[in-house]
């Protein structure tokens, strides 16, 4: 009995490719953890600090196994992982700053060689044109 097999990226495991059995699947506990999981890796840090911040600490999550995953509503960070996290929101605050300071380099640098469409524009030179001309 052949036929091709539906791959679950999330849970990684192959199944029939039957709508049913994939119905089945994607409403299953362990595929709606499972893509938790992987669409948490997008969120943004700040979020997730602060989310964790609120939360208790899980006795069953630091005492060996929590069965929940991120449906807990415990944390699931150590006092080590909440630090990193809180670094990595820091630089990530940093490297926007900068890219803000640095948002439009080409103006304040005026390269010689440029051709008129890529030269910044001159405001007083624009304020002196008259725009009342016919173009035709």
């Amino acid at each position: 009995m052949g036929g091709k097999s539906y791959y679950c990226d999330y849970c990684c495991c192959f199944m029939k490719n039957d709508l049913n059995v994939r119905k089945l699947h994607n409403d299953g506990i362990s595929h709606t953890i499972a893509k938790t999981n992987y669409m948490r890796r997008f969120e943004d840090p700040k979020k997730i600090l602060a989310e964790e911040r609120q939360k208790v600490p899980c006795k069953r999550y630091f005492g060996g196994y929590c069965k929940f995953d991120l449906f807990c509503k415990y944390c699931h960070y150590s006092a080590k992982e909440l630090q990193e996290l809180e670094k990595l929101v820091i630089a990530k605050k940093k490297s926007r700053r900068r890219k803000k300071a640095n948002k439009w380099p080409w103006k304040t640098h005026v390269q010689p060689g440029l051709p008129p469409s890529l030269q910044p524009i001159n405001l007083t030179r624009l304020k002196q044109t008259n725009f009342e001309l016919s173009w035709a």
